[in-house]
């Protein structure tokens, strides 16, 4: 587990760390309680104590121009192009989707120009396996948006932190803030294992941490990341902040930075943004030994938290569904109760007795889950007082079709 400590630990007084605040872009400075900056903050993940190293702290001396990091898209692009070799850009806008395939920085350049006037831009993150580049965008369709499977080598590990709200809308400032400030957290959690510095960025709606790595395309990568991003999203999402676990894929598409960010319709409180971007001074890759410790960190913890349902008085079920092939998500779906999936077989859902909490829980809230089946029944908890005892026997009898979403009937006599 990456227990993230409280701060993110800053070096000297009045040290700045880098905020990307809305349409600003500025720096902003980050203190405690006494008006001091923040110091080195410890804490400990998957057991081991944890104090960022010297010279490897989330500050300034390691991001911003005092430092030597590059900020702005042409840096950005040039440091694509020398580790994916070849880079997609695709346009999705008022003009349907383009796309092209890029291995010089120039043409590139000129088609983020010509097309960055309307609509959306992203570009790929991965290297792709030998293909033929057009240098020149064209109506998708045509075979140049990119597939997983010719991706060869993942050479980026991108972490996105998404405030919640209103779907279809651009955030507030203090929604981007708080996705920045937990972008941080996690970053000062990873360099506190050694991952070195990522770039840090922002969407223009949420926050981004850029890692560097190369890492072939193939099943062991696939799943040691499903295990980190499923991982970090049990981590570092909150009630305000969600971890994206679902951006890993090889062929991802990602936000253009120094592209306007025009997602729904602009207005004071939540207005369209230029996405920014800032690489530090030396923006060295993460080994594969890092990536494998820390997939194996979430799995140990993924197996030790485990959970198995509560022994107590029993409450009778009927039914003929095999239980431990019920699928919670579909079942929960089916009675437009599911809310999301939270990582680790876990997801949030409405409470069957939601009518009855003194206060209904808003539509990002966690308050109640559910566990999917992992050879036993699944398992339901609900932290509202008026639920305390409950559990997914209870739930049956409430909703009272969980047999109809189970993968096969239960043999034999059923004496719960």
């Amino acid at each position: 587990m990456l227990n993230r400590p409280p701060h993110c630990p800053l070096s000297g007084d009045n040290e700045k760390l880098m905020s990307l605040s809305p349409e600003r872009g500025q720096a902003y400075t980050r203190r405690g309680d006494n008006g001091r900056s923040i110091g080195p903050s410890a804490g400990t993940i998957g057991g081991y104590s944890t104090v960022p190293a010297e010279g490897n702290r989330l500050d300034n001396s390691t991001l911003c121009d005092g430092g030597g990091g590059s900020t702005g898209q042409a840096a950005y692009l040039t440091q694509a192009l020398r580790d994916a070799h070849l880079v997609e850009l695709r346009y999705l806008g008022p003009y349907g989707v383009h796309a092209g395939l890029f291995n010089s920085l120039e043409p590139l350049q000129a088609a983020v120009e010509q097309w960055g006037k309307t609509g959306n831009l992203y570009t790929s993150l991965n290297r792709p396996a030998s293909l033929r580049p057009g240098n020149a965008m064209r109506k998708a369709g045509q075979g140049i948006t990119l597939r997983d499977q010719q991706i060869e080598r993942i050479v980026r590990l991108p972490f996105d932190f998404d405030p919640v709200r209103p779907t279809g809308t651009a955030s507030t400032d203090d929604e981007l803030q708080a996705a920045i400030d937990q972008r941080n957290r996690s970053v000062d959690a990873m360099l506190a294992l050694g991952w070195p510095m990522p770039a840090l960025a922002s969407s223009g709606n949420g926050a981004h941490a850029v890692f560097r790595v190369s890492l072939p395309n193939d099943q062991a990568t696939t799943d040691m990341l499903r295990l980190i991003y499923q991982g970090m999203r049990h981590e570092f999402s909150t009630d305000e902040v969600l971890f994206d676990p679902t951006v890993r894929n090889a062929s991802r598409i990602w936000r253009l930075y120094g592209s306007v960010n025009r997602k729904g319709e602009p207005t004071v409180d939540r207005p369209h943004r230029v996405a920014e971007v800032v690489l530090p001074t030396r923006w060295n890759a993460v080994s594969p030994d890092q990536v494998r410790q820390l997939a194996a960190r979430y799995q140990a913890d993924q197996q030790h938290h485990r959970r198995v349902e509560p022994q107590g008085p029993a409450v009778k079920v009927g039914g003929k569904g095999d239980f431990r092939t019920l699928d919670v998500v579909r079942w929960f779906t089916a009675h437009g109760m599911y809310r999301r999936d939270l990582g680790s077989g876990k997801h949030a859902v409405v409470c069957p007795w939601d009518d009855e909490h003194s206060s209904r829980d808003p539509d990002f809230s966690a308050a109640t889950v559910v566990w999917e089946a992992t050879g036993n029944w699944p398992n339901f908890h609900c932290s509202h007082a008026h639920c305390d005892g409950r559990g997914i026997r209870d739930v049956m009898n409430k909703l009272g079709d969980a047999d109809a979403h189970c993968a096969r009937q239960f043999k034999g006599d059923r004496d719960e």
